[in-house]
């Protein structure tokens, strides 16, 4: 429920659906081949001239299919980090965030392996532009969503304040926070891959047209897009031409989709040989629960007991409140630091103190590395979770003042 209003959630109330996104995605591209106007054999540069990563040469094999199965040879840190080269420039700007891709190295060959990419499907969103003629916006609204009937389905931006829109609640140092609204933090440029906002009934609605109920898509491309083309990262689970990730229940096809927004989960979980499927939507960004709920339901439809799961506290939540602990007590030892300096008291055990300093040191080199190079988010500062970026920063402070003042200590003359 919406906890300040006391308003409790429906299956009209509005969420962001952040990744599940993509499978919207991916059915525009399917429906572009449907008609003719592309092949998921294209290169990508027969649409988009300019685009390439660092290395040009491998860029050229970079394939529409490529992009719908994260296998376009990327690092998704690496992709997803180039926005804070230039966050001005890039947050709200779909080609210039696509043209800054130019200087991401590439970790493997296009089609060799599945790596998760949140690029690639902003790469197709802007395909679908040069390829229709219409921006990415109006050709989902008047080729997918009204088709479908989706009549609550929109991005961020065009949201209504007459709507029933869920409040988004993050965590910041382990307590609620409602600052954040996950179309604002993301910015246009990432909303095909995890733009969209809309309800239950919608996804709903969405599920059934994935599953047949539509002529949206041909009964041939729909089997064609369940099935599984490269491997994920978790064991017998394949990225599929739909957007989706591809399992087994059974013996029977298994078709998964999650997304993590900023204060809400969501899953779409189907059976395309039963004809049955499940919506899932959380107001919680939580990514642990999402699969296994998913799964249980599904086992209900299915006459099946579902197995019961215990879950930890959401992960934004605990790492909140490790890095209230790390800031509080980086500027307690900060502080008696300070004052040992001050006191200039001696050191009985000196060698003591250099191992203690070098490992200080090497602390700070490492963590210094995770700033400057892993963006694990593509919000926040330069990637992190505004909490983690302040107990890291903080930590870091400590780290080099220690390392400071030990030499001092251990240098200054008795």
């Amino acid at each position: 429920m919406i906890v300040k209003l006391k308003k409790k959630a429906t299956a009209e109330t509005i969420y962001a659906i952040a990744s599940v996104t993509k499978s919207f995605t991916a059915t525009a591209i399917l429906k572009l081949q449907e008609e003719g106007k592309l092949s998921l054999q294209d290169p990508v540069q027969k649409y988009l001239p300019w685009f390439t990563y660092k290395d040009k040469e491998k860029s050229k094999e970079v394939t529409i299919e490529h992009l719908l199965t994260h296998s376009a040879g990327v690092d998704r840190f690496k992709a997803d980090g180039v926005i804070f080269e230039d966050e001005k420039k890039y947050r709200n700007s779909l080609e210039d965030s696509i043209r800054a891709l130019s200087t991401v190295e590439m970790t493997s060959n296009p089609g060799e392996k599945g790596q998760y990419c949140n690029t690639c499907y902003n790469i197709l969103g802007l395909i679908i532009e040069k390829v229709s003629g219409m921006t990415y916006y109006d050709y989902m609204k008047t080729n997918v969503f009204q088709p479908l009937d989706l009549e609550s389905t929109s991005f961020g931006h065009e949201l209504k304040s007459s709507q029933d829109i869920a409040k988004e609640y993050s965590w910041f140092f382990g307590f609620r926070n409602t600052r954040l609204l996950n179309y604002e933090a993301f910015g246009t440029s990432q909303d095909p891959e995890g733009g969209i906002y809309t309800n239950s009934v919608d996804l709903a609605k969405y599920v059934a047209a994935t599953l047949g109920d539509s002529s949206l898509l041909s009964e041939d491309t729909l089997k064609m897009s369940f099935k599984g083309v490269v491997s994920t990262d978790e064991e017998g689970w394949e990225y599929s031409l739909g957007g989706f990730e591809v399992g087994t229940l059974e013996n029977r096809t298994l078709l998964y989709k999650g997304g993590d927004g900023i204060g809400s989960s969501s899953a779409i979980m189907m059976l395309p040989e039963e004809n049955i499927g499940v919506v899932l939507i959380m107001g919680e960004s939580n990514s642990e629960p999402k699969k296994p709920i998913a799964m249980g339901m599904l086992q209900i439809l299915m006459g099946n007991e579902p197995v019961e799961e215990a879950f930890a506290p959401p992960l934004f939540k605990v790492a909140g409140l490790v890095m209230l602990f790390i800031l509080l007590g980086s500027i307690i030892v900060s502080a008696l630091t300070l004052r040992t300096v001050m006191k200039k008291r001696a050191i009985k055990y000196r060698w003591l103190r250099i191992f203690y300093s070098v490992i200080c040191l090497l602390l700070f080199v490492f963590v210094g590395f995770l700033l400057l190079n892993v963006r694990p988010t593509q919000i926040g500062f330069y990637g992190y979770p505004y909490d983690l970026a302040i107990g890291l920063i903080s930590l870091e402070i400590l780290l080099l003042l220690i390392v400071i003042c030990n030499g001092y200590l251990f240098f200054r003359k008795k």
